[in-house]
């Protein structure tokens, strides 16, 4: 009972020790070498939380954008082009929505084609999209369904007139001047192709009936809405569509949910993985990459850690013969530096992941901070000094396309393998210089004092 004791008070000593060794000559701060490592922890992960949170926003916002607009499974009947028509439509949409019961959101057909699109001497292609929009018979218009996209203007507002009315992108219309109300022709290939005359083009006019805005560029720019009857009478195709599009519950399912389509669809099926594969794939890579950099972050802020504990081992060699002549055992030599060197490595991880959040939750509102501090400076500087012009310095510029703020998406079960994988990587770089102290001899300790 005794020995245990003993062994007990030499453990509470060994701890004490090291809590000794992390800090200064002052009782509230740090040695020179426990800070050093401890700024380079905290400092590259609370960075690395930053970098990881604004580009987890940019890829969540861009493939919000897809999956909002974008149909998530497309079925068709032709296995190259997608672009034969449908003609009994409405009852393969009775049949898929009954089998597919709450897993899917809507089942409508749809008409997609390219068009040429003129205002006055400009000319550009196009996709027309045909959506079977919800008819108000009584106020003669059309309900937006819940996922089309937002409706910049007329504000408010998620319906247009019956007739000829179509929805562009928002960026489309500041490109080229246009506003609510103002016309457009759609210019499309019509009738039978033959080898003398080709394909006749039919040219029909439209009216703007709203803008909208998806935050990716190729369909604010390329993209026009028709209501499908519209579209029907634009392409000769009455009663009939070119695909079926299916939107889904659970996204994340997708692949689970086209084999349940195709008991159902005895054709093509594409999901929105299918369409975007180059996209997703870009996505994916980027993530890889991320995660490779974050690691030799921490890697390198544990080089940091081996380092200090290293210098402080040979920073009280004498210290070290001293305790192993009273009794020390190589076990609470171990611990002494094994302690000392998590102590940097966890504390710096964790205050940095806490950091890390903070900052990133007020990014946005920091760099206005800043914007509004340099941008007087600078103006009262060219107004007084130099003579010149002044540009206000826009840290987030509301021109640059994609996002009209700082998009911030913090990961959480990534932070927490973080803030695992640094704990663990701080216990093996503190056990390495720990082990060498503990191997020291107290004979060789006092040979070299005296050389």
């Amino acid at each position: 009972m005794q020995d245990r004791n003993s062994k007990l008070e030499r453990l509470k000593l060994a701890l004490s020790i090291s809590y000794r060794y992390s800090r200064g000559k002052s009782r509230f701060f740090l040695s020179m070498n426990a800070l050093l490592a401890f700024v380079g922890v905290f400092v590259g992960t609370s960075l690395l939380v930053v970098v990881m949170s604004i580009f987890g926003g940019f890829q969540a916002q861009l493939k919000k954008s897809i999956f909002q607009f974008d149909p998530h499974i497309i079925l068709t009947v032709d296995r190259i082009t997608g672009g034969e028509k449908i003609p009994a439509w409405q009852k393969w949409k009775e049949r898929l929505a009954a089998d597919l019961g709450t897993d899917v959101e809507s089942v409508e057909g749809n008409i997609q084609s390219p068009a040429i699109f003129r205002r006055r001497k400009f000319l550009d292609h196009v996709f027309v999209r045909g959506i079977d929009f919800e008819l108000d018979t009584k106020a003669a218009m059309y309900n937006l369904p819940d996922y089309f996209p937002e409706i910049v203007e007329p504000q408010n507002q998620r319906r247009i007139p019956t007739g000829d009315y179509a929805i562009i992108g928002r960026e489309m219309a500041l490109n080229l001047g246009l506003s609510v109300g103002d016309s457009i022709e759609l210019i499309v290939p019509r009738g039978q192709f033959s080898l003398q005359t080709g394909v006749t083009p039919s040219i029909r006019s439209f009216k703007i009936g709203a803008l909208f805005k998806t935050g990716h560029y190729n369909y604010d720019t390329k993209v026009v809405v028709l209501s499908l009857g519209t579209a029907q009478n634009l392409y000769a195709l009455p009663d009939a569509v070119q695909q079926i599009a299916v939107r889904v519950k659970d996204t994340d399912g997708l692949a689970r949910m086209r084999k349940k389509v195709a008991r159902s669809w005895p054709y093509t099926i594409r999901t929105i993985e299918d369409e975007q594969r180059n996209f997703f794939a870009a996505l994916r890579l980027e993530k890889t990459i991320m995660i490779v950099i974050v690691f030799l972050f921490i890697i390198a802020a544990m080089v940091g850690i081996v380092i200090a504990t290293f210098n402080i081992v040979r920073a009280h060699r004498r210290d070290i013969g001293i305790m192993k002549s009273l009794g020390f055992s190589r076990q609470h030599m171990l611990i002494i530096f094994a302690v000392t060197g998590m102590a940097m490595g966890v504390l710096g991880s964790v205050s940095g992941i806490f950091a890390g959040v903070g900052l990133a939750v007020n990014l946005e509102n920091i760099l206005h901070g800043f914007e509004n501090v340099i941008n007087p400076i600078g103006k009262f500087y060219a107004e007084n000094i130099s003579h010149n012009l002044w540009s206000d310095v826009r840290l987030i510029p509301r021109d640059v396309y994609y996002f009209d703020h700082l998009p911030i998406d913090i990961d959480w079960a990534l932070l927490r393998v973080l803030g695992y994988v640094s704990v663990l990587l701080s216990v093996l770089a503190s056990i390495i210089p720990a082990r060498k102290a503990a191997q020291l001899e107290p004979i060789d300790i006092i040979r070299k004092a005296e050389l």
